[in-house]
Parts: structure tokens; C-alpha cells; sequence
């Protein structure tokens, strides 16, 4: 998932929220170093991963882009499913996104001088072009794979990748939906374990 499946999945906790936003930086057992709260933070993001790598959902939508645009499904689906993730919550209403991602920018914000140098970089561009509303529009996706795809030097074309999302909606969205669901109960299941 992208920033704003990870953000969402972090619960309430500020420090977890925290962790799961910088996890990418965060390498090996450099989590340690971190209160614990931050640690845990940094774990889930980890657990969100592993579980989305091997998600039977989440690999057929990934798949779906191999033969057009190879060694980029997972970024791609990584995308598209935060994209699917406001259509799921516009269409359930189960969680109000847009006062979520105001409080997500909040506690981000006064996280910023714990940053990483290179998180708070991303950060910044992420907060100024607001990414994570955005997120929620064909144009906000778009935008997003064509700034990856100029960052890495991949493809300038890389936001056509939204063409095949929209010639095959139904069958992403059930895949995020099914997808979503097993997230949510596999991460409630591991916090009731816990």
C-alpha cells in the first residue's frame, strides 16, 4: 500500500502513525533506537507490507500491469490502491477521509524535526501538494505515477497505467475490497494477540 493505506491502518496512536510514515528509512533494527510507541509504528508498516506482498487480491491487480509496464506493478497497485481506498470510503463512508488526512498532516506536523532529513523532503512536497487528497481524483493518481515515473527515470508515461484501471474497474475494486477486508481483520487480529 501507499502513504495513505499505511496511514490509515495505523490506528489512533500518534507515535504509531509516525513510525508507519518514516518505516521506509528505517532499516534493520535501527527501529530500536525509537521510543516504543514509534517502534511499533515502524513494525506495522513492516506487517503491512509482508501481508500485501503476498496478498492473493493485491498480486492480481498487480499482475494486470506486468506486460505493459514491467518491474512497476507494485508501485503501480501501491497507487491505484489508494485511489480505491477513497472510492471505497466515499462509497461506505465508514471512515471521513478528509478530516483523517487533516489530522494525519497534524501529527506529521509536529513529528517533523524527528524526521529523517529525507522523509522530511518528501514530507514537505507531500503535504504542500496535498498527495494524499489528492489521491482520491483519476488527475491526483495520474499526477503521482507520472511524478514516480520522472523520479526513477522509468517512463514519462507512466500515469497511462490509469487507462487499464479504468478499463478493468470492476474487477480492481473487488480485488481492493476483498484485499482491504483481510488487511483490516488480519491486523485486528494481530492487535488483539498482542
Amino acid at each position: 500500500m501507499n502513504f495513505l493505506g499505511h496511514l490509515v491502518l495505523s490506528g489512533q496512536c500518534d507515535d504509531t502513525l509516525f513510525g508507519n510514515f518514516i518505516a521506509d528509512v528505517i532499516k534493520g533494527k535501527a527501529y530500536l533506537n525509537w521510543p516504543k510507541n514509534i517502534q511499533n509504528g515502524v513494525l506495522l508498516h513492516r506487517k503491512i507490507d509482508e501481508f500485501t506482498d503476498s496478498n492473493p487480491h493485491y498480486l492480481k491487480s498487480k499482475r494486470r500491469f506486468y506486460s505493459d509496464f514491467p518491474k512497476m506493478g507494485g508501485v503501480i497497485t501501491d497507487i491505484v490502491y489508494d485511489y480505491l481506498l477513497w472510492q471505497y470510503e466515499l462509497k461506505y463512508q465508514s471512515l471521513n477521509l478528509e478530516k483523517e488526512i487533516i489530522r494525519y498532516y497534524n501529527v506529521l506536523d509536529s513529528y517533523y524535526d524527528k524526521m529523517p532529513s529525507n522523509i522530511q523532503l518528501l514530507y514537505h512536497y507531500m503535504k504542500k501538494d496535498d498527495w494524499l487528497s489528492n489521491y482520491q481524483s483519476e488527475w491526483g493518481i495520474k499526477r503521482a505515477l507520472n511524478g514516480i515515473g520522472k523520479r526513477i527515470n522509468y517512463s514519462n508515461d507512466l500515469e497511462k497505467s490509469f487507462q487499464l484501471v479504468k478499463s478493468n474497474i470492476n474487477l480492481f475494486e473487488n480485488e481492493f475490497y476483498q484485499f482491504f477486508i483481510m488487511i483490516k481483520a488480519e491486523l485486528n487480529h494481530l492487535s488483539t494477540n498482542t
